[in-house]
Protein backbone atom coordinates (compact mmCIF):
# COMPACT_ATOMS: atom_id res chain seq x y z
CA UNK A 1 0.00 0.00 0.00
CA UNK A 2 1.58 3.64 -0.67
CA UNK A 3 0.68 4.92 2.56
CA UNK A 4 2.99 2.68 3.96
CA UNK A 5 6.15 3.74 2.20
CA UNK A 6 5.21 7.22 3.43
CA UNK A 7 7.47 7.27 6.89
CA UNK A 8 7.87 10.56 7.51
CA UNK A 9 4.28 11.75 6.49
CA UNK A 10 3.23 14.60 8.91
CA UNK A 11 -0.40 15.50 7.85
CA UNK A 12 -3.44 12.45 6.41
CA UNK A 13 -6.59 14.09 5.45
CA UNK A 14 -9.16 11.00 5.34
CA UNK A 15 -12.26 13.43 5.62
CA UNK A 16 -15.21 11.78 4.26
CA UNK A 17 -13.37 8.38 3.80
CA UNK A 18 -17.19 7.07 4.41
CA UNK A 19 -16.62 3.32 2.32
CA UNK A 20 -13.62 2.37 4.46
CA UNK A 21 -14.57 0.24 7.01
CA UNK A 22 -12.96 0.26 10.68
CA UNK A 23 -10.99 -2.83 10.40
CA UNK A 24 -9.44 -1.27 6.66
CA UNK A 25 -8.88 2.00 9.01
CA UNK A 26 -7.03 0.11 11.99
CA UNK A 27 -5.19 -2.35 9.28
CA UNK A 28 -3.69 0.80 7.07
CA UNK A 29 -1.62 1.86 11.13
CA UNK A 30 -0.75 -1.34 12.81
CA UNK A 31 1.55 -2.77 10.36
CA UNK A 32 3.34 1.30 9.65
CA UNK A 33 4.12 2.30 13.43
CA UNK A 34 6.55 4.53 12.34
CA UNK A 35 4.04 6.68 10.24
CA UNK A 36 2.03 6.42 13.06
CA UNK A 37 4.80 8.23 14.73
CA UNK A 38 5.56 10.52 12.38
CA UNK A 39 1.93 11.64 11.90
CA UNK A 40 0.62 15.18 13.75
CA UNK A 41 -2.21 16.22 11.65
CA UNK A 42 -4.97 13.58 11.61
CA UNK A 43 -8.91 14.71 9.97
CA UNK A 44 -11.17 11.44 9.98
CA UNK A 45 -13.87 13.74 10.48
CA UNK A 46 -17.17 12.12 8.87
CA UNK A 47 -15.98 8.58 8.70
CA UNK A 48 -17.76 5.64 9.97
CA UNK A 49 -14.75 4.27 11.70
CA UNK A 50 -15.60 2.79 15.16
CA UNK A 51 -14.73 4.21 18.18
CA UNK A 52 -12.54 1.18 19.13
CA UNK A 53 -10.72 1.50 15.65
CA UNK A 54 -10.32 5.16 16.48
CA UNK A 55 -9.31 4.25 19.79
CA UNK A 56 -6.11 2.28 18.68
CA UNK A 57 -5.01 4.13 16.02
CA UNK A 58 -4.64 6.81 18.16
CA UNK A 59 -3.29 4.86 20.92
CA UNK A 60 -0.02 4.78 18.25
CA UNK A 61 0.22 8.83 17.36
CA UNK A 62 2.29 10.13 20.33
CA UNK A 63 2.97 13.49 18.24
CA UNK A 64 -0.46 14.21 17.21
CA UNK A 65 -0.91 17.72 16.99
CA UNK A 66 -4.50 18.12 15.10
CA UNK A 67 -6.94 15.78 15.62
CA UNK A 68 -10.91 16.03 13.75
CA UNK A 69 -13.12 13.79 14.56
CA UNK A 70 -15.95 16.05 13.83
CA UNK A 71 -19.18 14.48 12.96
CA UNK A 72 -18.22 10.73 14.23
CA UNK A 73 -18.90 8.52 16.77
CA UNK A 74 -16.56 9.92 18.94
CA UNK A 75 -17.33 9.41 23.11
CA UNK A 76 -16.25 10.29 26.46
CA UNK A 77 -13.48 7.21 26.13
CA UNK A 78 -11.77 8.17 22.90
CA UNK A 79 -11.18 11.49 24.56
CA UNK A 80 -10.00 9.09 27.55
CA UNK A 81 -7.51 7.76 25.00
CA UNK A 82 -6.64 11.19 23.10
CA UNK A 83 -5.55 12.48 26.93
CA UNK A 84 -3.30 9.62 27.40
CA UNK A 85 -1.56 9.30 24.30
CA UNK A 86 -2.08 12.55 22.30
CA UNK A 87 -0.81 14.72 24.92
CA UNK A 88 0.84 16.78 21.88
CA UNK A 89 -2.41 18.48 20.61
CA UNK A 90 -2.83 22.03 19.75
CA UNK A 91 -6.49 21.84 17.81
CA UNK A 92 -9.11 19.39 18.61
CA UNK A 93 -11.81 18.94 16.63
CA UNK A 94 -15.81 17.00 17.93
CA UNK A 95 -18.26 19.08 16.10
CA UNK A 96 -21.82 17.11 15.98
CA UNK A 97 -19.98 14.41 18.28
CA UNK A 98 -23.14 13.43 20.03
CA UNK A 99 -21.81 11.38 22.87
CA UNK A 100 -19.07 13.62 24.37
CA UNK A 101 -19.99 15.62 27.28
CA UNK A 102 -17.87 18.05 29.65
CA UNK A 103 -16.02 14.95 31.94
CA UNK A 104 -14.57 14.13 28.32
CA UNK A 105 -13.46 17.42 26.89
CA UNK A 106 -11.99 18.47 30.41
CA UNK A 107 -9.85 15.52 30.58
CA UNK A 108 -8.13 16.03 27.42
CA UNK A 109 -7.97 19.84 28.73
CA UNK A 110 -6.10 18.94 31.74
CA UNK A 111 -3.90 16.17 29.76
CA UNK A 112 -2.67 18.19 26.43
CA UNK A 113 -1.34 21.23 28.10
CA UNK A 114 -0.17 22.68 24.59
CA UNK A 115 -4.25 22.79 23.38
CA UNK A 116 -4.93 26.14 22.29
CA UNK A 117 -8.48 25.38 20.33
CA UNK A 118 -11.17 23.24 20.48
CA UNK A 119 -14.03 22.54 18.16
CA UNK A 120 -17.39 22.00 20.32
CA UNK A 121 -19.77 22.82 17.55
CA UNK A 122 -23.45 20.70 17.83
CA UNK A 123 -22.17 19.15 21.11
CA UNK A 124 -25.28 18.73 23.11
CA UNK A 125 -23.64 18.09 26.71
CA UNK A 126 -20.70 20.53 26.20
CA UNK A 127 -21.91 23.29 28.22
CA UNK A 128 -19.33 24.07 30.15
CA UNK A 129 -17.57 27.10 28.25
CA UNK A 130 -15.98 28.93 31.65
CA UNK A 131 -14.12 25.96 32.48
CA UNK A 132 -12.52 26.16 28.96
CA UNK A 133 -12.06 29.83 28.41
CA UNK A 134 -10.86 29.57 32.08
CA UNK A 135 -7.79 27.13 30.68
CA UNK A 136 -7.34 29.47 27.91
CA UNK A 137 -8.54 27.48 24.75
CA UNK A 138 -10.28 29.15 22.12
CA UNK A 139 -13.21 27.46 21.06
CA UNK A 140 -15.62 27.23 18.30
CA UNK A 141 -19.24 26.52 18.79
CA UNK A 142 -21.45 27.21 16.01
CA UNK A 143 -21.66 25.25 12.88
CA UNK A 144 -20.24 28.33 10.93
CA UNK A 145 -17.14 27.60 12.92
CA UNK A 146 -17.03 30.93 14.56
CA UNK A 147 -14.72 31.57 17.32
CA UNK A 148 -15.79 33.11 20.58
CA UNK A 149 -13.31 33.96 23.76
Amino acid sequence: MLIGSCLNLKLLDMNLCGNMRSSEFVALFLPNIELCSSLEYLDICETGFSVQAMAQVLQLMPNLQHLDVSDTDADDDLLNVVSQSNTKLLYLAVGGCINISNAGIKRVVESCLQLQVVDIAECPFIDDYAFLEANNIKLEIDSERDTIH
